[in-house]
């Protein structure tokens, strides 16, 4: 079981995760903080289970975890207006390839849109929702599935699953690194907050096929041409250029990178 006693001790974060709500075992992190009132949310609250039973990733994918071994939480943010939400889902995944480069000797990079890789396997995934009390934004639920100590995948995950221990051969203290990971999610939601420019640059650093010349499949059609990524821009869209210097930019909805 975690121990909320000692995560709280090493956690050092102004306001961050300071409220927490610890659960053996939940369906989904993100459906119990969109079930609690807005009265009950406060910013920075974290939710946190040790077994999540229904698990969900982008596109209503299930997200497995063993329980016990890896950090499924969820945290509300209230930033007031619902604006550059999948700039601040880029932050967060920003924020894990600093914390397992910081742990283990690995490079670590994002996925459009928001998956977090070694090498081609995921360790880690982001799905950012929101709730609107009428026409006006209530919270943003920030959903992270990250595998810690996980060293066994099912057959159809074990070439594209990793986690810190298979990737380092050691195992890790959870409360240690969430504690960790929320100061460094705190740091680059400030960094977001604020519009700082230097966030995009170092999202899009970690962003494969940044820089490369890629294909782009959009609704499911894989277009024949090739654009170089220039990355995303402070809306949240990604940016890409043809050949004949025109820019284009595409929501997350739309599009997949083949970077191949």
């Amino acid at each position: 079981m975690f121990d909320v006693d000692q995560f709280k001790k090493a956690l050092n974060t102004r306001w961050v995760g300071h409220e927490l709500q610890y659960f053996e075992r939940l369906d989904s992190t993100n459906s119990y903080l969109r079930s609690v009132s807005g009265e009950e949310i406060s910013h920075g609250m974290v939710c946190l289970t040790d077994n999540q039973l229904k698990g969900r990733g982008q596109y209503e994918r299930n997200w497995e975890s063993s329980p016990g071994e890896n950090l499924t939480f969820t945290i509300a943010f209230k930033p007031g207006r619902a604006e550059r939400l999948h700039v601040l889902t880029l932050a967060c995944a920003y924020a894990a390839t600093a914390l397992i480069e910081h742990n283990t000797p690995q490079k670590a990079s994002i996925k459009w849109p928001n998956d977090v890789l070694i090498g081609n396997r995921k360790i880690a995934g982001v799905l950012t929702e929101t709730v609107f009390s009428g026409n006006s934004l209530d919270r943003v639920l920030v959903g992270i599935g990250f595998n810690v100590n996980q060293d066994l995948f099912r057959d159809d995950l074990k070439e594209h699953a990793t986690s810190l221990k298979l990737e380092n051969g050691t195992s890790f203290s959870r409360e240690l690194l969430l504690a960790e990971f929320i100061g460094l999610i705190e740091h680059c939601y400030t960094r977001w907050h604020q519009n700082d420019t230097d966030l995009l640059r170092s999202v899009n650093q970690k962003l494969i096929g940044y820089g490369e010349w890629i294909r782009l499949s959009i609704d499911g059609h894989t277009r024949s041409d090739r654009y170089k990524l220039l990355g995303i821009n402070e809306k949240g869209r990604l940016t890409v250029i043809n050949h004949e210097a025109e820019v284009k930019t595409f929501s997350y909805e739309q599009i997949r990178l083949i970077t191949d």
